[in-house]
């Protein structure tokens, strides 16, 4: 994890952004994939006593799928929280 290694005060696992134009199963398996994630750097963490590990809320804008995010996140008892999800490099014209 190479955020360990630069001594970062706060460091933020990896999460699957997608547009929030897009529906249908993609955006449930983007959630699922950033809570595996978040289980990989958990594991992979090396210096939770000096670094805050983040988990980011994932689930575009579906807010059934942002609370089973928020939930699995809370059960990991993170330092911390990020939220996410709300855009994901859409351009302003397209909005």
């Amino acid at each position: 994890m190479e955020n360990n290694r630069i001594g970062a005060d706060i460091i933020m696992a990896l999460d699957d952004v997608i547009k929030t134009t897009v529906t249908g199963p993609r955006v449930e398996e983007a959630m699922y994939r950033t809570l595996r994630w978040i289980d990989r750097c958990i594991e992979a963490h090396k210096r939770p006593h000096d670094q805050n590990l983040f988990g980011i809320v994932q689930g575009g804008l579906d807010p059934r799928l942002r609370d089973i995010c928020v939930q699995g996140l809370v059960e990991r008892n993170l330092p911390g929280y990020a939220i996410g999800g709300l855009s994901g490099g859409e351009d302003k014209n397209s909005l």
